[in-house]
């Protein structure tokens, strides 16, 4: 799993064949297609760990942050910094450009996803959440988060991912200044 893991972070779906995984872990190509059955199966489980270590990653994180909106965009920012976690942008455009059971997998796994962002925000903003359906803000957070991604990993040079995080963390803090609710700053 952690030779697939490294060879879809590094160069996608196409980087990753049940040779190249063996030959990186060290183990026969029977053994990897007896785990996983096919090159799809690995790349499901591949997309299936990725998006468990990362929401581990951002519970753990949302712990440790102030509680308030804005912590989902830092925790995501603190996510998207690690090296591993190029694999989200990596794989996506994979799972929307074809139908699989590999998109079919990340699709449910971004459900999940945005569970946790809206169960969170339903509970740190109920100001924020009653003038807006916490599922629907979980979307345009998650959404926001994904296009600076994106945009970083296409150009690392130069998008400033920092930046644009602190710019939509202050939108959202002005936004929810303007309503009274304080829980979006830590205070």
């Amino acid at each position: 799993m952690e030779a697939a893991f490294e060879l879809v972070a590094d160069g996608g779906a196409a980087a990753m064949s049940i040779q190249a995984v063996a030959v990186r872990s060290g183990i026969s190509r029977g053994s990897v297609a007896w785990h996983f059955g096919s090159k799809d199966g690995l790349l499901v489980a591949v997309v299936e760990e990725a998006f468990r270590r990362g929401t581990e990653f951002l519970v753990q994180r949302l712990e440790t942050e102030p509680r308030g909106a804005t912590a989902l965009m830092r925790a995501n920012h603190a996510l998207m910094s690690r090296p591993e976690a190029r694999i989200f942008s990596t794989l996506l455009l994979e799972a929307v450009t074809r139908e699989s059971e590999v998109g079919e997998t990340y699709a449910r796994q971004y459900v999940a996803l945005r569970r946790v962002y809206s169960d969170y925000l339903r509970s740190v903003t109920p100001e924020l959440t009653a003038m807006f359906d916490a599922d629907a803000l979980a979307v345009a957070m998650l959404g926001t988060t994904l296009g600076i991604n994106i945009q970083h990993r296409l150009d690392p040079d130069a998008v400033d991912r920092a930046g644009a995080v602190h710019v939509v963390e202050a939108l959202y803090d002005a936004a929810l200044a303007s309503t009274g609710d304080t829980a979006s700053n830590g205070e």
